[in-house]
């Protein structure tokens, strides 16, 4: 029997690469990569028959009745404390600072970095969204339940929001990218200098590395081939595997003297795979962010995870 051609679009990540480069095919299924693999690739294009998107927008659209389904392959997440930028003048320095601040997320409210980190000042800081003004680049992809009472305010086109955290109208930023921008601008700090530290912290308090993407595929081709998703899984959980022993064999491969030095430090405070796929493996975590969301207005009601992600049972 032929094998049966899916379209893939995902990002470029180690964990990713033996699929995207064919070193890795999944069992009955020909890969086809729907996008031009590059570093720096990560949203994909909803034309293919599996691509990665934001883990909110997926959950939001199973709220709306889209038809596609989440695959439980988590290929980005992103601790936020290393992520959040001030001014090097600023008295702010802890989460218990931000009530009453004008805080900027990176893109639009529904950010699946912003979502985190409202939830977690809820949960810990009892610091509820409406507390904080926020702005964002973005208009929304879904409405917002207005009756939340949260102040979002759209900058204008061509307005930035690092400027504008420069130029003191922002209090704080959440920046995927705050790396570069410590760079770029020499007035900004990060709120948690030592930010490795309050993220093993996080990690220790919540067991959660937040999941920020997730695979989805085409619900048409569960219905029809259900043994697809657990072939890919399998095919996903090679890859990276791949990867993690690429790593532990010779990490000469990327362009940093201290890459040894840091991934012993990952496996003493937190653990090696910090990327476990599947719906058990990452239960709490995928509820906690789903209870988020309707908390915060994003969805209507709290879903359960099989009426968003496919079954791994074939």
């Amino acid at each position: 029997m032929a094998p049966l051609n899916i379209t893939l679009s995902c990002g470029y990540y180690d964990r990713t690469l033996p699929l995207l480069d064919g070193s890795v095919q999944p069992e009955g299924i020909q890969l086809v990569v729907a996008s031009p693999i590059r570093p720096g690739t990560s949203m994909g294009s909803p034309e293919a028959d599996v691509y990665e998107a934001a883990n909110p927008a997926l959950i939001i659209q199973r709220d709306r009745g889209a038809s596609h389904l989440g695959l439980p392959v988590f290929p980005r997440r992103k601790f936020f404390h290393q992520l959040i930028l001030t001014r090097k003048e600023s008295k702010i320095s802890s989460f218990e600072d931000f009530a009453g601040k004008k805080v900027g997320i990176l893109r639009w409210y529904q950010h699946a970095m912003g979502v985190w980190l409202r939830g977690y000042l809820k949960d810990k800081y009892r610091i509820d969204p409406k507390e904080i003004h926020w702005f964002t680049e973005r208009q929304n992809l879904f409405p917002m339940d207005e009756s939340k009472g949260v102040s979002v305010t759209l900058i204008p086109s061509g307005v930035s929001l690092v400027q504008m955290l420069v130029d003191g109208e922002l209090d704080i930023l959440c920046h995927e990218n705050a790396h570069r921008m410590l760079l770029q601008y020499q007035n900004l700090k990060r709120v948690f200098p030592n930010f490795k530290a309050a993220e093993v912290s996080y990690f220790k308090e919540t067991g959660f590395f937040p999941i920020n993407h997730v695979l989805v595929i085409k619900k048409e081709i569960v219905d029809k081939n259900p043994w697809v998703v657990p072939n890919l899984m399998s095919a996903f959980e090679k890859a990276k595997q791949m990867a993690l022993d690429t790593l532990d064999g010779d990490n000469s491969i990327l362009s940093s003297p201290w890459i040894a030095s840091l991934l012993e430090e990952q496996y003493s405070l937190l653990k090696r795979d910090m990327f476990p796929y599947g719906l058990e493996a990452n239960r709490k975590e995928l509820e906690t962010h789903i209870g988020y969301l309707h908390d915060q207005g994003l969805i209507s009601r709290v879903m359960a995870l099989d009426e968003i992600f496919a079954s791994e049972d074939a």
